[in-house]
């Protein structure tokens, strides 16, 4: 997996990265954001409106991993199937 990890360029691995941080951080902080409005004695069943938030997260923050890990894939594919950088000739000029 490393090989394959290498072939991507250095900005190509920097936004995946990036891409999962916010896959698990955004998602985890609007669940956060959500269940302050879901408190005992206002809400009805806070309790099960609260694990409510939290499945959804969960299937939010798996599904959003899943398409990064599928870009990802995409990326591997295309910089294997592009190889090595190589120098050829240079494009002929029209001279006399």
């Amino acid at each position: 997996m490393g090989y394959l990890w290498r072939q991507l360029s250095r900005p190509t691995r920097l936004r995946l990265a990036w891409a999962t941080a916010g896959s698990i951080v955004l998602p985890w902080l609007t669940g956060e954001f959500a269940k302050t409005f879901v408190q005992p004695g206002i809400a009805e069943d806070a309790l099960r409106r609260a694990q409510f938030i939290d499945i959804l997260v969960t299937g939010v923050v798996v599904f959003s991993l899943t398409m990064v890990l599928t870009v990802a894939m995409g990326c591997i594919v295309t910089a294997v199937m592009k190889g090595p950088r190589q120098f050829g000739d240079p494009f002929p000029s029209d001279r006399p």
